[in-house]
């Protein structure tokens, strides 16, 4: 098991690259597009990741938001609210396309970022 969540970190570390990459390109709406894809992407890795941790622990946590609850409890990070904010945007990002909620999408990804950092950080540290 830890084999896999140090193999899950490794991809998270460099999913947060490239969604780094993504969000320094001027945001046209082709890179805007772009941009939130890799954000899905991080997304699902990063709660993935935290299932496994989980796991680690003798926890469970079964979806997205059980993992982000679970992420709190470890003290993996700070405000769930603002972590159930980014799967909001992740969940609409999924289901529905317009402009507008895309512009929504692409400045939660701002907020998004450093907190996913602190996050990967935090998740090496215990892993250690």
């Amino acid at each position: 098991m830890k084999e896999k969540l140090e193999v899950q970190i490794s991809q998270l570390e460099k999913a947060i690259k490239r969604l780094e990459e993504a969000l320094r390109l001027l945001p046209t709406q082709i890179h805007k597009d772009a941009t939130i894809q890799r954000f899905e992407f991080t997304f699902e890795l990063l709660w993935k990741t935290i299932q496994t941790f989980a796991q680690e622990k003798g926890l469970e946590a079964v979806s997205p938001k059980d993992s982000l609850r679970t992420a709190a409890q470890l003290g993996l990070i700070d405000k769930v609210e603002v972590w159930f904010d980014f799967l909001d945007a992740r969940n609409l990002s999924s289901h529905v396309y317009s402009e507008k909620v895309a512009n929504l999408v692409y400045s939660q990804i701002k907020k998004f970022l450093p907190e996913v950092k602190k996050l990967l950080n935090r998740l090496k540290k215990e892993n250690g």
